[in-house]
């Protein structure tokens, strides 16, 4: 196929196509967790290694999001979104067929790898395709691909004792590769011809002038803080309303529920009011959503059983519209933020940002219950984490968008 490129792309079912490959990632790694059970039984696996499964694929994830970002950069959206198909229907097909821990791990590290590429194609789609007045919101709505893909593999996993853990997942990997054909369909990339060709010395000089840009560096410093504060509700949320609410398995698990669908709708909020109401201006959005989120985490410590029937899910509701909604307007800020050519790099660097911040909140967060047995000093820290992630976005604060 040899699609030119329009100016404007179609919402349907161009865009369809770029939620669609950020359902991938989630759906194949959910689906890994949730017959987590199964596997470890046949594969007599501990806890701790069950546990590596996430770690892994955020690792690989994280590692490889600027390479991924320059890449992306390179060779355009069709062939980055292609190649992410591809490289996560292979892991995901080492995983049914390796049966072994070894395999099970490696298997995650190809879908992280490949689940590298989606962030910063799927951005620069936006940001080459889409009009501006809507960039915001296409950015919002493209990462409601990631609660809808991880609802659609922990659904599969149900089918998982009557075909087999393998056959499930191996299911999702032919699934995965299917969809890989469809980003054929997407037009071809031209801008990447016009861009130079650049030597691996200066590939890396590249990538060293996005780590010295300080608007840059801000900007994922916070997206970092914040999803931290998301992976830590993730992480924690049920145990705390059954250990500090005095909820039973079901109520915590509903709220956990009303947290994952208010962040569907919060990511499509916030992205519209940057567009229609803020100029186009996604750190005023992060100021608003980080701000009410600070508030969300200090009233966290006042839950007790007495108050928690109507306190928890209402909570559930605010943080899950916005610290659990904020990576789409972080996304569209680092567009806005970075110089030309460097989009997909400039994706990237805020992927490593983000994953890093994921990866190191959930741990410190429960070393800190270790250390003090009370969850209330913990949300109070979670919620100084926010307030310094609004204090560093409201260091380059501007009456319009970034520059």
């Amino acid at each position: 196929m040899t699609h030119e490129a329009p100016a404007h792309l179609p919402v349907w079912p161009g865009f369809g196509l770029i939620v669609g490959a950020h359902c991938l990632g989630a759906m194949n790694l959910l689906a890994v967790l949730a017959s987590s059970p199964l596997i470890a039984a046949e594969l007599g696996l501990s806890a701790v290694e069950i546990g590596l499964i996430a770690s892994v694929y955020s690792a690989a994830l994280g590692a490889l999001s600027i390479p991924s970002g320059r890449l992306a950069d390179a060779i355009g959206v069709r062939a980055a979104l292609f190649l992410a198909a591809v490289v996560m229907a292979s892991g995901v097909m080492v995983i049914a067929f390796g049966y072994s821990l070894a395999a099970l791990l490696g298997g995650m590290a190809l879908c992280g790898a490949g689940y590298s590429l989606v962030n910063p194609a799927a951005g620069r789609a936006v940001l080459l395709w889409y009009p501006p007045g809507l960039r915001g919101t296409l950015m919002g709505i493209k990462q409601t691909g990631v609660p809808l893909g991880a609802a659609f593999g922990t659904g599969s996993a149900i089918l998982a004792p009557v075909l087999g853990w393998q056959g499930v997942i191996g299911a999702l990997a032919v699934l995965t590769a299917l969809c890989g054909f469809l980003f054929l369909m997407l037009p071809r990339d031209d801008t990447t011809r016009s861009l130079p060709r650049m030597t691996l010395r200066e590939e890396f000089a590249a990538i060293g002038r996005l780590f010295r840009d300080p608007v840059l560096g801000r900007n994922n410093l916070a997206s970092g803080l914040t999803n931290g504060g998301q992976f830590i509700l993730w992480a924690y949320l049920i145990e705390f309303l059954r250990m500090g609410a005095g909820f039973g398995l079901p109520l915590a698990n509903a709220c956990l529920s009303i947290l994952h669908v208010a962040s569907i709708g919060g990511r499509v909020f916030w992205g519209w009011l940057s567009d229609r109401a803020l100029g186009g201006d996604s750190r005023a959005a992060l100021l608003f959503l980080s701000g009410i989120a600070l508030l969300g985490f200090a009233a966290m410590a006042l839950v007790i059983p007495g108050n928690a029937l109507f306190l928890a899910p209402l909570l559930a509701l605010v943080l899950g519209a916005t610290i659990c909604s904020a990576v789409g307007v972080q996304m569209a800020l680092t567009l806005q933020s970075a110089r030309s050519g460097q989009a997909g790099g400039a994706i990237g660097y805020n992927m490593l940002a983000t994953n890093s911040g994921g990866a190191i909140a959930p741990p410190a967060f429960g070393l800190l219950l270790e250390w003090t047995g009370s969850f209330v000093l913990a949300w109070l820290l979670v919620g100084a984490i926010v307030a310094l992630a609004f204090g560093v976005l409201w260091t380059d604060r501007r009456k319009g968008p970034a520059r």
